[in-house]
């Protein structure tokens, strides 16, 4: 696409610049999702920006219990710059640049964002080749927005008021796609699961740890209409789905054994699927509702 300081910029490099200042951090891997890349050509590509001191990384070091962590790469200044300088020219909007911190370089947390932003990848790569919609925005608990004065994290909120610490809500992540011709939009929240969280208890002191009392405040969230003006400034929805990624369908199932005892009518509202599904195909047609009784399978969108 062009050439700036003797550093030729590319179409799927001007790309891989984008998603990594979208999300701060990608691995390889989520990088070689999002372009379609095989895995070797992201690699290749990343390690030559790397030493062009485009990118900076972290992890790639192991940790006792956890294995080995993946290279995650992030922005420069000089990164930020090139890749605003190139979009400058394409008429696409930048957003300044935010210094990414790795003093604490790796947390077993970011196992749970990793997982999460696989998820994502494979959502970004899906709706590359949609005609129908387009995917306005996205969405991650660790980014941070301001919105008029105010900066707070993207998907924190609180279910009832005043804002205490027993209302706070905070989705893993989320995205809007809108329809092409419609201009309709639908807003999608995401709650990954590793199957290490208790599905629910009997023991009150921990009552509030468990996934039966998170999808408790979901229901309290939708309604309560908070969701509805925590995400205004992304538009007007006329749709909402709450999705859980988990680990398997098993899983799933014992979720939804769980969840059997939350209000009925809130049901229509959850999706569930594996994050194998959707790292095959994010918007593949097998979601399952939150209704254990319910055997039907569904799709987020129809058509293309």
């Amino acid at each position: 696409m062009g050439k700036i300081a003797n550093i030729v910029i590319t179409e799927a490099t001007l790309m891989a610049l984008q998603a990594i200042s979208r999300y701060r951090y990608l691995s390889v891997g989520q990088v070689s999702t999002i372009l379609g890349q095989k895995s070797k050509t992201a690699s290749e590509m990343l390690l030559r920006l790397e030493r062009q001191h485009l990118l900076g990384s972290f992890g790639n070091t192991g940790i006792r219990g956890y294995g080995k962590t993946p290279k995650m790469y992030y922005l420069t200044k000089g990164g930020h710059r090139l890749m605003s300088q190139e979009c400058e020219d394409l008429g696409i909007e930048v957003e300044p640049y935010k210094q990414v911190s790795v003093n604490s370089r790796w947390s077993p947390m970011m196992f749970h964002r990793l997982a999460t932003l696989d998820a994502l990848a494979a959502l970004e790569r899906d709706c590359q080749s949609l005609t129908d919609y387009r995917l306005t925005a996205t969405l991650v608990e660790y980014r941070r927005e301001k919105i008029g004065r105010d900066w707070r994290k993207e998907t924190t909120d609180y279910v009832a008021h005043p804002p205490a610490p027993e209302h706070k809500i905070v989705p893993d992540a989320g995205f809007v796609l809108e329809h092409a011709r419609s201009g309709k939009r639908a807003l999608f929240l995401i709650e990954l699961d590793r199957g290490t969280e208790r599905l629910t208890t009997t023991r009150p002191e921990v009552a509030k740890q468990t996934f039966t009392y998170k999808m408790r405040q979901y229901d309290r969230y939708l309604d309560s209409g908070n969701v509805t003006a925590r995400y205004a400034h992304l538009g007007t929805f006329t749709s909402f789905r709450l999705l859980t990624i988990t680990e398997g369908t098993d899983r799933i199932e014992n979720m939804r054994q769980a969840l059997s005892t939350l209000d009925a009518n809130n049901h229509q509202y959850y999706r569930f699927s594996t994050l194998a599904k959707v790292s095959q195909n994010f918007l593949h047609s097998d979601w399952v509702s939150r209704d254990v009784a319910d055997k039907n399978l569904y799709q987020l969108i129809k058509g293309n």
